[in-house]
């Protein structure tokens, strides 16, 4: 089974990298992560507790990503992705990717 998966966006700048992981016994979470498909920057962290529900590109510039984050898993979170200004949308504000973990979560990536 293949648990790693990467599919490109945005005219083939930018790669969307998915894996799957067991979270608890037969809950698999799809977690993900997003970066530069020419220079392998990060743009976004592969978090594997961020399950991605749903993607899509805008404009061939935009991705509108909606996610959950376990062990909750019952709210649903909507960020809107500029990755070539390397920015994100959370609720009406305009962030850098840098601290995607940190917006959404209040607390650092470890």
């Amino acid at each position: 089974m293949q648990y790693r998966q990467e599919k490109i966006f945005c005219k083939g700048n930018f790669k969307l990298i998915t894996e799957q992981n067991e979270f608890r016994m037969s809950l698999w979470i799809n977690g993900f992560g997003l970066e530069n498909a020419i220079t392998g920057e990060e743009i976004i962290p592969l978090i594997s507790y961020f399950n991605l529900d749903h993607i899509e590109e805008v404009d061939e510039e935009v991705l509108k990503i909606k996610f959950r984050i376990y062990p909750d898993g019952s709210q649903y979170y909507r960020v809107e992705v500029h990755p070539f200004s390397k920015r994100f949308i959370y609720e009406g504000s305009m962030y850098s990717t840098d601290h995607f973990h940190k917006t959404i979560t209040g607390e650092d990536l470890e």
